[in-house]
């Protein structure tokens, strides 16, 4: 199997585990029966928010590049300004952002299990596309010193 197809197996999962976070949210607002907290479900507004409005940036920003598959496309350039200069891998920062926002909307406080797998799924599918990224770019090593993996000034 190709890189190109290892790659593209790791999206199914990615958007398989997006997809069961997301139902599981909604479905255990739907049955679990318990009072909303407002403050709680404006917080997760505000995420839900926040996350759309960075995905849209970043979309902006690395334009024709952007790829959910980890290989690298043949005419990739290495963006290391602007929010990349927080974060290496800034969208799936945006995807846990949505997903928390999406959680604490709902209040679905069972459902943070499949967000913590999904970070931690998000963690090994950044460390198979810095690989890549590390073979196509050689300044790339360099850049992981000094930026932080997935979330700005902490991982």
């Amino acid at each position: 199997m190709s890189d190109k197809a290892k790659g593209w197996v790791l999206v199914v999962i990615q958007f398989t585990l997006l997809g069961i976070t997301l139902l599981s949210a909604a479905y255990e607002f739907k049955y679990a029966g318990r009072t909303l907290m407002p403050v709680v479900h404006y917080i997760g507004v505000t995420l839900i928010l926040i996350g759309a409005l960075l995905f849209t940036f970043i979309l902006i920003s690395f334009g024709q590049f952007m790829t959910p598959n980890p290989v690298p496309r043949d005419n990739s350039v290495l963006k290391t300004t602007g929010i990349y200069n927080l974060v290496r891998h800034p969208m799936y920062f945006t995807v846990l952002v949505l997903l928390l926002g999406v959680v604490l909307y709902f209040q679905a406080f069972y459902s943070f299990i499949w967000l913590v797998i999904a970070f931690l799924f998000l963690v090994y599918k950044s460390k198979r596309e810095e690989e890549f990224l590390s073979k196509k770019f050689p300044d790339y090593p360099n850049y992981t010193y000094r930026t932080k993996r997935i979330i700005p000034f902490i991982y």
